[in-house]
């Protein structure tokens, strides 16, 4: 491939509004505001050159035809638009198709917008809202409004159980990574809240991040009246901040076209890898509940596109939605747990932000900022959906390089996963594998999920009663790998369990 015809990111903006707002602010002018920007730190007078739109998803407002109303704003009429549904790797996703459009002639401008304003006093659709709506409907309807991955990330049995609610889920995974790591719960406790006062220091230092105050680890894991336990062992400090008010917008062109429109070379960021790759989907398919083996294949077909290895990248940003997403890329890509680069460029979720679908789109601006103070360096961006179910990679250097930017062959298979056996009713002895326990506001604990395996090694969800004495040892002993009892019960068409 001729590196005239390479795609570029040209020109980059975020914007944050940190002041309480009476009415919530619309999130398309919020995108138009980031779009100029990006027009202008592209050093271009207008955005009439666009040809292609992408969209990110809105959480915090219905949009019900935002290319339309987005392209009407800032008076541009591009001929191939797209709108995502609810899923993080949208940002990427759309770098990584842009790329490919740009390879083949089929786009020329590119830009891609994000948005969300959840911060205002105004009473707006809440999170639970938004994904109840979104698994009771249809897939047709989503068909017809959406553009990529439009399918139901839990099964029956798993929406059954709740673990539609993220927070209970990413416990899962949490819990599960301390006992592969064998560490203990205190020891685990300090390690998770040093990993996450680290980040806070990262966003401190970061113009854009919605929490500008560095906490210390002893902040963040103490539970307190403003620092709850969510759900064990997240202390509100370490979830994703969704009460924000942030937007970010990524124009894109190929390096021929950029240089005749005399963008300056010291704007220009080459992408010089991409990967996309998913998991066995479904939660509880998966034969561990630590593990995301895919995200190392996303990241292997980036590098490899480049031909470097993950030694040469100077700067990672891994999604942080809940701490244990980064520490399993981590521990799926053999970075050591002292390797001095930082997981993170701009502070992750819960201190920079985590504005919906659209934080991998600031992770990017944030990444070609570096990049153009940098331009020997490379920097890798990983973004993921639903629950560690899939991943879209970017790496990033504002070098070219020697060998251009090949598109992945479209007729390789993806690579297929082992998936365990679900079972919906179980009884018997069953060993525990992870659990979650959630927390009301009054600081009690309010749901349990537990995850193991029966006597011939299926796969099993089944509840606790939270007032049983056994919850509240969950917290202090560990309990993985404990052998209970399981009870199907036809009352509540649940599975319980006793420990």
């Amino acid at each position: 491939m001729l590196k005239s015809k390479m795609p570029v990111l040209v020109g980059v903006a975020q914007s944050v509004y940190r002041e309480t707002t009476a009415q919530q602010l619309n999130p398309i002018d919020m995108m138009a505001e980031a779009a100029r920007a990006a027009g202008r730190d592209a050093s271009l007078d207008n955005l009439n050159r666009v040809d292609t739109l992408y969209i990110v998803n809105c959480i915090s407002r219905d949009l019900e035809a935002p290319a339309q109303d987005l392209s009407d704003t800032l008076g541009i009429r591009p001929s191939e638009t797209g709108y995502t549904a609810i899923g993080a790797t949208a940002p990427q996703w759309f770098v990584n198709r842009a790329a490919e459009r740009i390879l083949s002639g089929q786009s020329q401008w590119v830009l891609i917008c994000g948005a969300e304003a959840f911060y205002t006093r105004e009473k707006i659709q809440p999170m639970a809202n938004v994904l109840d709506d979104y698994y009771r409907g249809d897939a047709s309807s989503r068909r017809k409004r959406f553009v990529g991955d439009i399918r139901m990330p839990l099964t029956d049995i798993e929406v059954r159980y709740g673990l539609g609610w993220p927070a209970a889920i990413y416990a899962l995974f949490e819990n599960a990574l301390r006992a592969h790591w064998n560490k203990t719960l205190a020891d685990h406790c300090h390690e998770l809240s040093s990993f996450c006062a680290d980040m806070s220091t990262i966003a401190s230092n970061n113009p854009f991040s919605w929490t500008r105050k560095a906490m210390s680890a002893e902040e963040i894991a103490e539970v307190t009246s403003e620092n709850r336990m969510v759900v064990y062992p997240y202390t509100k400090s370490m979830c994703s901040n969704m009460s924000v008010n942030q937007a970010a917008a990524v124009l894109m062109s190929d390096l021929e076209t950029a240089e005749e429109c005399g963008i300056p070379k010291d704007k220009i960021v080459f992408l010089r890898g991409y990967g996309d790759a998913e998991d066995v989907f479904h939660v509880t398919e998966r034969p561990h509940l630590w593990a995301s083996p895919s995200l190392a294949d996303a990241v292997e077909g980036a590098l490899g596109q480049a031909s470097i290895s993950l030694d040469e990248v100077e700067y990672l940003d891994f999604y942080s939605c809940f701490p244990c997403a980064p520490r399993i890329a981590r521990e799926m890509l053999g970075i050591k747990p002292d390797d001095p680069r930082p997981l993170t460029v701009t502070g992750g979720m819960p201190y920079f932000g985590g504005p919906g679908n659209n934080y991998a789109l600031h992770a990017i601006s944030s990444m070609v900022e570096l990049l153009r103070r940098n331009p020997g360096a490379y920097g890798l961006v990983q973004a993921l959906s639903w629950f560690i179910s899939k991943h879209s990679v970017g790496l990033y250097s504002a070098s070219p390089g020697d060998t251009g930017l090949t598109p992945h062959d479209p007729k390789k298979k993806a690579k297929r996963y082992p998936r365990v056996n679900v079972v919906d009713r179980a009884s018997g002895k069953g060993v525990l594998e992870t659990y979650s326990i959630s927390y009301d506001r009054s600081a009690r604990a309010s749901g349990v999920i537990v995850i193991g395996r029966d006597e011939d090694g299926n796969r099993f969800l089944a509840k606790m009663r939270p007032e049983d004495d056994a919850v509240e040892r969950m917290t202090i002993e560990e309990p993985i790998g404990k052998t209970g009892e399981i009870k199907y019960e036809d009352s509540t068409a649940l599975n319980w369990f006793y420990l």
